[in-house]
């Protein structure tokens, strides 16, 4: 049996799924097609019975693929790091002193820095994903098929979404100058 865990992962990637479609203005039928699998197998996934596999998201939005590698490279250095902080790596094979123990200190230090700068890209993309997704919502109810009635709560999230934008926006400009000053 599921614990309330995996249920909820697996209908949070089904809300992915019918969001990837909708993007796309993919029906079910049509996105099952494209995909070569079973248009019952699409419906399942799309009402979160059963998980589909990732070669699914990222041929849906290869965007994915592009982040995912972003968020491993983190993942990566954030290991590294933790391995010079915790002294088990204690030298490396170029600096001044090849293999000395201020080697260690300094990838350190740079793959701080780099985290720092893919983490501030993450979350620009992610920022701009919400403000995307914000502006639609609020544009469908407008449209004809909405009942032209825009909500508070649709316009308020379009103001959230802004500021987050905007507040990642400042930190990647940060960033940007401080690497063409030289100080990074």
């Amino acid at each position: 049996m599921r614990d309330h865990h995996d249920a909820a992962a697996t209908i949070s990637k089904a809300n992915i799924l019918r969001q990837l479609l909708s993007d796309a203005n993919l029906g079910q039928r049509e996105a099952a097609r494209l995909l070569g699998v079973e248009e019952r197998t699409m419906r399942q996934w799309c009402s979160g019975q059963g998980t589909p596999p990732p070669s699914v998201f990222r041929a849906l939005s290869p965007r994915l693929t592009h982040l995912e590698v972003m968020q491993r490279a983190i993942d990566s250095n954030d290991s590294i790091i933790a391995a010079i902080a915790e002294g088990r790596i204690t030298g490396l094979g170029y600096g001044p002193v090849s293999g000395g123990p201020d080697s260690a200190l300094r990838e350190r230090a740079r793959l701080e820095r780099k985290n720092q700068e893919l983490r501030a890209l993450l979350r620009l993309q992610q920022a701009f994903d919400r403000k995307q997704r914000a502006f639609f919502a609020l544009s469908q109810e407008a449209l004809p098929h909405g009942n032209g009635v825009l909500t508070e709560s649709a316009m308020d999230e379009v103001d959230a979404a802004e500021a987050e934008f905007r507040a990642a926006q400042l930190e990647v400009d940060r960033i940007s100058q401080e690497i063409r000053d030289g100080h990074r």
